[in-house]
């Protein structure tokens, strides 16, 4: 469908007005600025808002103000801690693909033709950067397209001039994403809002896409206008090229309020200790002579009646200190980010697979949960991927639909393998699970490993023959009598 028929408007500036009105949430600007700062340690609340915490006034013994003295402002990267563990914990591994090919030959090359576009396309990394985008700013969205190149190649599975490429939409470099669904909450229309140059002077525009057309606007002088678009191909597809996703809030919105205590404590709290660091000296008279700075065995005169004290902060603030705990406790547990810092082990006496399950088993929920959002991401992603090889292979084209493809992620875990090991040999009868060829693998002590297993054969061999070699010891007989 073309975008005026999904929108019902025609004209530039109606079209554009249309996908505008599609963000219904009105702030929606001001919330993806204050998730930046929030990002940026530099620009905290503590840092920037000295209503939040002042600066502190210097006045002479005439309550004059002389001066401003600037107080310890202590922020910390908690939201990129938060966000970059679940990445870890969702992404360390790499996403697995099932199929149903089974032992059909045409599905299994298309099957392995998807996974050739996903390699080229780096999609490790490419998953690890569009869910870092997803958990700070709340939506993100990716495009797929056809790149001419220069001479023909079988990457595929068949020839073709054209490579499936890939690229990341993000509001964190200054995308503006307007998904438009029908009332059945199918996407119909997407549209993204960003600034390039154009006849050498920087210009808004946004670029539609629809399963049928790729069209751009422009704002000029005279206002918006559709300008030419390179042709990206989609039309062989019949699909939009787009997959989106979203959710309700950033992974620290929840404890936001919590880490801006937090560093509010932390900051005044250094403020006590600067103020105590030193100790400082009570006279009660008149010192006659007092010490020269820097000089050993010090001594102070005064009159009989005088007398002079050093005061010490003798009780810490354990309310504060409590305060601090259980924020830093709320933060980890209300974002189902484990603390997996040296001193949450170190009281540990035995870390075992078991335990370890248990600590890292509310990140391994929070991937879970994770999952009603990146199943459907990936298996439309697939599902584009299949569509684009079916349009440039003819001959895949009627098979693609018959191909099912769905994810599969597995959660980051340090894995036990001596337990493992023990687990397993002791259900088969202690039998050896691996070969030697396999464990020398394994170890990753040696390149060839043809080489040292023949190595190994031919010093066990030279043994052999020494042990056969060596003097026997035999009880001697007696003669008979």
């Amino acid at each position: 469908m073309t975008i005026e028929e999904i929108t019902g408007v025609s004209g530039a500036e109606q079209i554009v007005k249309f996908i505008l009105s599609s963000k219904k949430d009105e702030k929606y600007v001001e919330n993806l600025k204050k998730l930046k700062e929030e990002w940026n340690v530099s620009t905290h609340r503590v840092i920037t808002d000295k209503k939040f915490l002042p600066d502190k006034e210097i006045k002479d013994v005439k309550g004059n103000i002389t001066g401003t003295r600037f107080v310890n402002r202590i922020s910390i990267p908690y939201q990129k801690t938060i966000v970059n563990r679940a990445v870890s914990f969702g992404f360390a591994n790499e996403v697995k693909i099932d199929d149903n090919a089974r032992d059909d030959k045409n599905l299994s090359e298309i099957t392995k033709a998807v996974k050739r576009v996903l390699f080229e396309n780096k999609e490790v990394s490419f998953n690890r950067k569009i869910a870092r985008d997803l958990y700070r700013s709340k939506e993100t969205a990716e495009i797929w397209y056809f790149q001419r190149t220069d001479t023909e190649h079988e990457n595929y599975g068949f020839k073709t001039p054209y490579k499936i490429k890939c690229m990341q939409f993000s509001l964190w470099k200054d995308d503006t994403l307007y998904p438009i669904f029908d009332q059945y909450e199918d996407l119909k229309a997407f549209a993204r809002g960003y600034s390039i140059a154009i006849e050498g002077k920087l210009t808004a525009v946004y670029d539609v896409y629809t399963d049928t057309e790729t069209r751009r606007f422009a704002k000029t002088e005279s206002g918006w206008t559709e300008v030419q678009v390179e042709n990206l191909g989609i039309q062989a597809i019949n699909k939009i090229p787009v997959v989106f996703a979203k959710q309700e809030q950033a992974e620290w919105e929840d404890v936001r309020n919590n880490i801006e205590r937090l560093e509010l404590l932390l900051s005044k709290h250094a403020e006590i200790n600067d103020y105590h660091a030193s100790p400082k000296t009570f006279i009660k008279g008149e010192v006659k002579s007092v010490p020269i700075a820097g000089e050993s065995n010090p001594i102070l005169k005064g009159g009989s009646d005088d007398d002079v004290k050093i005061l010490s902060w003798q009780h810490a603030p354990e309310s504060v200190k409590l305060e601090i705990e259980n924020l830093i406790e709320n933060i980890h547990k209300f974002t189902q980010t484990p603390d997996v810092s040296f001193n949450s082990f170190k009281s540990l006496n035995q870390v075992s697979g078991v335990m370890l399950k248990m600590l890292f088993m509310d990140a391994h929920l929070k991937v879970m949960e994770k999952n009603e959002i990146w199943n459907e991401y990936f298996t439309r992603r697939y599902n584009i991927i299949k569509a684009m090889l079916g349009a440039l292979n003819p001959a895949w084209s009627t098979l693609t639909p018959m191909l099912e493809l769905s994810p599969v992620i597995k959660p980051f875990m340090i894995d036990d393998e001596k337990s493992i090991v023990e687990m397993i040999t002791t259900a088969n009868g202690n039998k050896p699970i691996i070969s030697h060829k396999t464990s020398i693998q394994m170890a990753g002590f040696v390149e060839n490993v043809d080489e040292e297993l023949a190595l190994i054969a031919q010093e066990e061999d030279i043994q052999m023959i020494k042990d056969s070699s060596s003097p026997v010891m035999v009880n001697a007989i007696p003669a008979e009598i």
